[in-house]
C-alpha cells in the first residue's frame, strides 16, 4: 500500500495559492466529472485520519513562498453541494490512468486534500484506470480542487469522482502508534517526543510535528537529511526553503552547522518548528524563525524583514524540500541567499519531474547531481560565480 499525508488544509493552500494561478505551463483549466453523492456511516475501511490530525503524516512539506507572494481567494471555500450535509469529513474517489495516479495524487495534496491513498501500482499492472481515495474537510470544494490539480499536471482529460460523508474519529493513539522512531543513516534519528530513542549514542532529533511536515519518514526529507549529513561539516551557515516542522534545519545544527535559518509561510509550521528547536535545546538565536506573509511580506516574531532580506548572498547550503511548481517559480529567490560556490538542494519532487528542475536551474547551478529514493528525488548543485 501506499499512503501520501499532507500538511494541514491551511498550511498547503496557503503555499500553493501563491503561485501563479496554478496553471501548469500551457495547461487549460479542466473540470472533472462529479459522478455520486452519497453518506457513509462510518470511516472508510483504509485508515486515513480526518483534517485535525492529518498533518502528523506529511506527504510534502509546507513551503516558504518568497516575499513577492501575491494572494488569492483560498480553494477551501464552503460549496453548496458539500455543506448541506452535517458531516464531519469528505471521502472522495477519484479515478485516473494509471500512469498518471503518482502525479495525481500529489497534485491533490498540494490543492486542497489532506491525504491522498492508493495501491502500489504494481499491483494493477493490466488496469489502466485507478482510484485515488482522498480525504477533504467537510465544507471544502472538491470539485475545484481536483480540476485545479488536474491542470497543474496538464491532464487532457476531466478525472471522475465520487464523494462520500464520513464522521470523525479519535485519531491521536493510531497517529501516535503509526510515528515510529526513523533511521535515516547510521548515528542519525528522528524520534517522536513520545517515544525512546532506540540509541542514545546516535544524533537523535526529537520531534512533534504538530500541523506541520516532517516527520523524517517520507523520502524527500530522508534525502534531504543525508544531503546534509555529507554537507555539514562544522561552522555553515544553512537555509531551510520551506521549514515546516523544522526537522531539517534542527539536524544541520545538531550535525554541526553554526546557524540554521528556517522559513515558511504557515504560522503554524513555524510554531512547530520552534517547539522542536526547543525540544532539542537549541537557542533561538542559532535558529532564526521567519513567517512569509501573503499579504504584507515577511511578519516575524523571531527576526524583522531586513534582517531576512539582507541574509541574501549570506548562506552556505540551501535546501528548499517543496514542490515543483513553487521550485520552478521561485528558482531565482531560493538561489539569491546563497553564496557563490553554495551548494543548493532541491527536492520534493518525483523522479520523472527532475528534468524540468534541472532545465530551469542550470541558469544558476553547476555540477547538478541526483538522487533517488523510492521514486522521488533530491538534486543539489552549485551556486554560479557571476
Amino acid at each position: 500500500m501506499r499512503v501520501a499525508m499532507a500538511a494541514s488544509i491551511h498550511s498547503r493552500l496557503s503555499l500553493l495559492k501563491h503561485l501563479i494561478p496554478f496553471k501548469s505551463h500551457h495547461c487549460t483549466l479542466l473540470s472533472p466529472l462529479h459522478t455520486t453523492y452519497s453518506t457513509s456511516p462510518s470511516p472508510p475501511q483504509i485508515l486515513i485520519p480526518p483534517v485535525s490530525t492529518l498533518a502528523r503524516f506529511k506527504s510534502k512539506r509546507s513551503f516558504a513562498h518568497s516575499v513577492q507572494s501575491n494572494g488569492v481567494s483560498a480553494l477551501t471555500s464552503s460549496s453548496s453541494s458539500v455543506t448541506d450535509v452535517a458531516s464531519d469529513y469528505l471521502s472522495v474517489n477519484i479515478r485516473c490512468q494509471k500512469q498518471d495516479a503518482e502525479a495525481l495524487s500529489e497534485a491533490l495534496l498540494s490543492f486542497g486534500a489532506s491525504s491522498a491513498y492508493m495501491e502500489d501500482l504494481s499491483d494493477f499492472e493490466d488496469l489502466d484506470e485507478i482510484s485515488i481515495t482522498s480525504i477533504f474537510p467537510q465544507d471544502a470544494r472538491v470539485g475545484t480542487c481536483i480540476s485545479e490539480a488536474a491542470s497543474s499536471i496538464c491532464l487532457e482529460y476531466s478525472p471522475s469522482y465520487d464523494i462520500s460523508v464520513c464522521k470523525q474519529c479519535n485519531w491521536t493513539s493510531y497517529v501516535q502508534e503509526s510515528f515510529q522512531p526513523t533511521k535515516v543513516i547510521d548515528g542519525l534519528w528522528v524520534v517522536p517526543t513520545w517515544r525512546e530513542p532506540p540509541d542514545l549514542q546516535s544524533t537523535n532529533i526529537i520531534l512533534d510535528p504538530g500541523l506541520a511536515f516532517g516527520t523524517g519518514e517520507h523520502p524527500t526529507t530522508k534525502l534531504c537529511l543525508l544531503l546534509l549529513h555529507k554537507l555539514i561539516k562544522g561552522g555553515e551557515h544553512v537555509l531551510d526553503y520551506g521549514t515546516g516542522s523544522g526537522v531539517l534545519g534542527i539536524a544541520a545544527l545538531k550535525m554541526g552547522a553554526a546557524l540554521s535559518v528556517g522559513l515558511d509561510i504557515d504560522p503554524l509550521a513555524v510554531t512547530s518548528a520552534r517547539q522542536n528547536a526547543s525540544l532539542n535545546s537549541i537557542d533561538p538565536s542559532r535558529m532564526p524563525l521567519y513567517l512569509v506573509s501573503s499579504n504584507s511580506g515577511l511578519a516575524s516574531p523571531d527576526a524583522t524583514v531586513h534582517d531576512l532580506v539582507s541574509r541574501k548572498g549570506e548562506f552556505d547550503v540551501i535546501i528548499a524540500n517543496i514542490l515543483l511548481n513553487p521550485l520552478l517559480e521561485l528558482a531565482e529567490d531560493i538561489v539569491s541567499y546563497g553564496k557563490p560556490g553554495s551548494v543548493i538542494g532541491l527536492s520534493g519532487i518525483l523522479s520523472e519531474q527532475v528534468p524540468e528542475i534541472e532545465e530551469r536551474y542550470s541558469n544558476y547551478l553547476d555540477g547538478i547531481s541526483l538522487s533517488e529514493m523510492d521514486g522521488w528525488a533530491c538534486l543539489k548543485g552549485i551556486k554560479k560565480w557571476q
